[in-house]
């Protein structure tokens, strides 16, 4: 619940309006009320704006006109909504301080105004720092270190060793630091290479819900500050991962990539192991990385769903392609 003195204060912009109106939720331009907060950021939406009956408007100084109510003017309306929502954001900590049927090993180092919810374990020579929310059913394992004011959601392991910085948001269902996939062929089949390393995981990280990072061969996996996980994503052992990276669900990194800082992948990418990507790449949805990218910019692949009947059509045409690179070759030879 904020005003909109307090709303224009938060995202330092230009409050035209009632400055004592109360907001109390977020809404879509189609859906706020008049206790709500909606922002508009796309010229295609202009009929559902004029509509609108949110009691405030975050917009642009150009847009002012188009919308009749209190409106607070910023640069970029969905940033200043970013920053808002953490503001009105549902806390799911409705506790404070260690649950009764919380396990935590004598030799762990627990600072004062630590939360732990019901049957979480916290393993011998742990370091958890002032302002850590852990929720229920949580395994963190010796020797790591969780950093102040890191949230980490009902049911995540984390593995020994492990050491997650300052700020950081761990969805539920993650698992960080299991064993990477190794496996030397033998005589007798396969024999598992043994993980030694653990993760490090910089400050203000985000991982979404069943995201797996896992622990390094021999060195450790790293992830830069400031990288935001969606869920369900897959960060094999020694990767590395440049600060404000961010991914979309699925995506899946085999081991020892290298991925440089402020890129950005589309849901379900995939990048093959020990390649390097440079800093400030975009990767779009469904893109198989194959080879190093060395210069920063856009990629893309694979092809966008079609009727079966042209889709046999281009899978023809590109089995044809090696003839006919053949003949143009031969063309240029004679």
């Amino acid at each position: 619940m904020l005003t909109l003195l307090r709303i224009a204060e938060i995202v330092g912009g230009i409050l035209i309006g009632d400055k004592d109106t109360v907001i109390t939720d977020l809404g879509s331009l189609k859906s706020a009320k008049a206790s709500s907060l909606s922002f508009y950021n796309d010229s295609r939406q202009s009929q559902l704006l004029s509509e609108c009956q949110a009691g405030v408007m975050l917009l642009r100084q150009q847009d002012s006109e188009l919308f009749s109510g209190n409106k607070i003017l910023v640069g970029d309306p969905y940033l200043a909504y970013a920053r808002l929502s953490q503001e009105f954001k549902d806390v799911s900590f409705h506790y404070s301080g260690i649950h009764d049927t919380a396990l935590i090993s004598p030799t762990a180092m627990v600072d004062d105004g630590v939360w732990v919810n019901a049957y979480s374990i916290i393993s011998g020579n742990s370091r958890i720092e002032k302002g850590v929310k852990i929720g229920a059913n949580v395994r963190i394992g010796a020797n790591s270190i969780i950093g102040m004011n890191t949230i980490i959601e009902d049911n995540v392991v984390i593995y020994p060793g492990s050491s997650i910085g300052v700020g950081c948001c761990i969805s539920s269902g993650a698992v960080i630091g299991a064993s990477g996939f190794g496996y030397a062929p033998s005589p007798h089949g396969w024999e598992k290479i043994e993980q030694v390393g653990s993760v490090q995981i910089g400050n203000n990280v985000d991982i979404g819900a069943n995201t797996t990072i896992d622990r390094g061969t021999l060195d450790n996996t790293v992830i830069g500050d400031g990288v935001k996980l969606d869920n369900q994503i897959q960060i094999a052992h020694n990767v590395q991962i440049g600060e404000n990276t961010i991914m979309a669900g699925c995506v899946a990194v085999a081991g020892s990539a290298k991925i440089g800082k402020r890129c950005r992948f589309g849901g379900r990418a995939s990048v093959l192991g020990h390649l390097e990507i440079v800093d400030d790449v975009t990767v779009y949805a469904n893109g198989f990385v194959a080879n190093s990218i060395r210069q920063r910019g856009e990629y893309a692949s694979m092809i966008p769903v079609q009727k079966i009947s042209a889709w046999r059509k281009t899978v023809a045409n590109i089995n044809r392609l090696n003839r006919l690179a053949k003949k143009i070759k031969s063309f240029g030879e004679t």
